[in-house]
C-alpha cells in the first residue's frame, strides 16, 4: 500500500510503515534541518520541503494512507493547550483539504494522550465529527511506548480512519509487549550519569 506522510519531522512515523512492507511515496515536512535528515532516511520517497498551508494537494500522487504526527503543542499538558485558538493547532483542518482533495481509504493520525481530554473532550469530538462527516469509521487508543517493548514512558494517541466499515470493525491493535530491556541495557549505567551531569550543567547556565 501507498502512504502519504504530512508533518513527516524526520521519518519517525514512516520508519514503522516502511518496516511493515508499505511504500511510502511522499511526505511534507516544513523544518529544513529535519528534512535534511529526512532526505538521508528517505532517499526514494518525494519530500515537499514546504509550509503544509502552501501544498497543493491537486499535485500530489493518489495514497492508499495518509499520516500526520500534527503539532501537538496547542493540545499538550506541557503547552498552552489553546488548542484550535493556536494556529498549530488549526494545522489539523489542512490535513482535511488534502484528505478531501486525495480521500484516502486510510488515515492514521498521532498527537499527545492529552489530546482526548483537551477541552474536555470538545477537541476530540470536533476531530471525530470531522473525519464522521466525510464518511470515516474511526478507532483511537491512547497508549505508552513503554507496552510495547521501547524503554521509555511516552504516551500518544493514535486515531485511525477507515472509509470501510468493515476494515473499520475488524481493525485490531497490536497486542501489549512485555518490556525486555531497560535504558541502561542500551547506553550502559556510566553513560547515563554522564549524561545526568552534563544536562545539569547546561541547565544551571
Amino acid at each position: 500500500m501507498r502512504v502519504g506522510s504530512l508533518f513527516a519531522g524526520i521519518g519517525g512515523i514512516d520508519l514503522g510503515f516502511k518496516q511493515s512492507g508499505f511504500d511510502v511515496v511522499w511526505a511534507n515536512e516544513i523544518d529544513k534541518d529535519a528534512c535534511k535528515t529526512y532526505r538521508l532516511n528517505f532517499p526514494e520517497t518525494t519530500l515537499f520541503e514546504k509550509d503544509i498551508r502552501k501544498l497543493n494537494a491537486s499535485l500530489l500522487p493518489k495514497v492508499d494512507i495518509i499520516t500526520a504526527g500534527f503539532p501537538c503543542q496547542p493540545f499538550s499538558v506541557c503547552g498552552n493547550q489553546k488548542g484550535f485558538n493556536d494556529s498549530r493547532g488549526n494545522l489539523f483542518f489542512e490535513i482535511l483539504r488534502i484528505v478531501d482533495v486525495i480521500q484516502p481509504p486510510i488515515i492514521f493520525l498521532e498527537n499527545v494522550a492529552n489530546l482526548v481530554k483537551h477541552d474536555e473532550g470538545r477537541t476530540f469530538n470536533i476531530i471525530h465529527n470531522e473525519l464522521v462527516c466525510r464518511d470515516y469509521y474511526l478507532r483511537y487508543l491512547v497508549a505508552d511506548a513503554c507496552d510495547y517493548g521501547i524503554p521509555q514512558h511516552r504516551t500518544r494517541t493514535y486515531l485511525i480512519a477507515f472509509q470501510n466499515v468493515n476494515q473499520c470493525e475488524s481493525y485490531r491493535f497490536p497486542q501489549k509487549i512485555k518490556l525486555k530491556k531497560r535504558i541502561f541495557d542500551l547506553i550502559g549505567k556510566s553513560s547515563w550519569v554522564e549524561y545526568i551531569l552534563l544536562f545539569k550543567a547546561f541547565t544551571s547556565l
